[in-house]
């Protein structure tokens, strides 16, 4: 079994860090370069169950990537938390090579049968003529189904304080100190880190010129309380705000010094019983709101009853966004996707969607050499959006269309039209009788 899985990191104080420069490994094979976004979370994984993930997180003052943290899957779909014992302040005075250069970080999107520029735009916070800059693009028609685009996201603004301002570290002649005997495979860093003192306030207590440490050293540190990484209990939930299942707390006592990156416990496990990732929430939120709920229940249902995970492709377009659609292969570059122009799809009065499903390897295949087996797959799960009451277009004669499902209204185009207008041209406020 797969485990689909995120890492969220957190700080002492349990805020989000943002711009964490981070990879993923598994072995000697990198599966993720990545900069944690504005809540702290990585990119999400999908990983047999009980693999271990190591996590290598870049160091501010070398600029190198070293080791924290091993993490072993469980679970169908789990976050890990991994919270650092330091609390990041704004203002962190970080060093030239620290900051990335440029205006933005890339990530990646892969076009889906039927996606056009400008949706794709707007789903990722940017826009047309960005796109086609970074992609070098011909033109906003100028891209094919399985193609992988550049994607800009913005990047972490970083307050960058002159070198004279570094805060000052309270360090009196009146501060603690205490002895610490080394462990063989203690590093300085790891050291100042559990302890809360810096490498150059070691260094200075204990006359050191370098970092070369042996085991059983006696060292003298500043006695300082560091915050324990642990997680903050939660309070008692009400029945029906028990849907969205708590992450597990991930714990690594660096101080026993077992190994160098040891693996990280989890304190709980509560599977995530919804299957809907973030990018289907984000189509299911364009949709009528009396589609959105079966559309959420389709995809749970899918999952729960054949192990699919389904990706919602394609869902509201507006009518102009349908005419650009029907123009490729006609009028525009490209093969023909639809012969349904503006006002002549489901689509258009946010009543359907087309789905793709995850493959084995967590990825979407949606190339001409794919279709069979994504047909075969689709057929199999279209019993449980008919069940529901999902109209499924594989069941069409004229034009089939195995990805699609739609409400069922029991409107023809032409009433849905009249419907949207007379609802002042909004077709999320048409109300039907279903």
């Amino acid at each position: 079994m797969d485990c689909l899985a995120n890492i969220k990191f957190l700080d002492a104080l349990d805020q989000p860090i943002n711009g964490l420069f981070h990879q993923l490994w598994v072995g000697s094979i990198l599966i993720s370069d990545h900069v944690t976004i504005e809540n702290g979370e990585s990119v999400w994984i999908k990983r047999p169950v009980g693999t271990i993930i190591e996590v290598l997180v870049r160091s501010i003052t070398s600029g190198k990537y070293e080791p924290k943290v091993k993490l072993q899957l469980i679970g169908e779909k789990t976050t890990f938390i991994v919270r650092s014992p330091k609390v990041l302040l704004k203002g962190v005075n970080l060093s030239a090579k620290d900051v990335a250069t440029g205006t933005y970080v890339r990530s990646t999107y892969i076009v889906a049968e039927g996606d056009y520029l400008s949706r794709i735009a707007d789903d990722n916070h940017t826009t047309t003529a960005e796109l086609i800059r970074i992609n070098n693009l011909k033109s906003d028609t100028d891209i094919h189904p399985g193609q992988v685009l550049k994607i800009p996201v913005k990047k972490v603004e970083v307050s960058m304080p002159p070198p004279e301002s570094k805060p000052k570290l309270q360090q009196t002649r009146q501060e603690k100190t205490k002895i610490i005997v080394v462990q063989q495979k203690d590093s300085l860093p790891l050291i100042a880190k559990l302890t809360g003192n810096t490498v150059d306030e070691i260094n200075k207590l204990n006359g050191l010129s370098n970092d070369k440490l042996s085991q059983n050293q006696k060292l003298k540190v500043y006695d300082r309380k560091v915050a324990s990484p642990v997680s903050k209990p939660q309070p008692e939930k009400k029945k029906e705000e028990t849907k969205t299942a708590m992450p597990p707390t991930v714990k690594q006592d660096a101080s026993k010094n077992k190994e160098e990156t040891p693996i990280a416990k989890v304190e709980s496990q509560i599977p995530v019983s919804s299957k809907v990732s973030q990018r289907n929430e984000k189509a299911i939120g364009r949709l009528h709101p009396q589609v959105r709920a079966l559309i959420r229940k389709f995809i749970n249902d899918v999952y729960t009853k054949h192990q699919v995970q389904l990706v919602i492709v394609q869902d509201y377009r507006t009518y102009a966004q349908q005419d650009a659609l029907y123009a490729k292969g006609r009028t525009a570059s490209g093969n023909i996707v639809t012969n349904a122009k503006g006002g002549q799809s489901n689509h258009n009065f946010a009543l359907a969607v087309d789905v793709f499903p995850l493959w084995e390897d967590g990825k979407l295949h949606m190339d001409a050499k794919s279709d069979a087996t994504n047909i075969k797959i689709l057929k199999k799960i279209a019993l449980v959006g008919k069940s529901i009451g999902l109209e499924w277009g594989g069941d069409w004669k004229t034009i089939v269309d195995n990805p699609h499902f739609q409400l069922k209204t029991g409107k023809n185009m032409a009433q849905l039209r009249q419907l949207t207008k007379d609802a002042g041209g909004n077709p999320l406020k048409v109300k039907y009788d279903v």
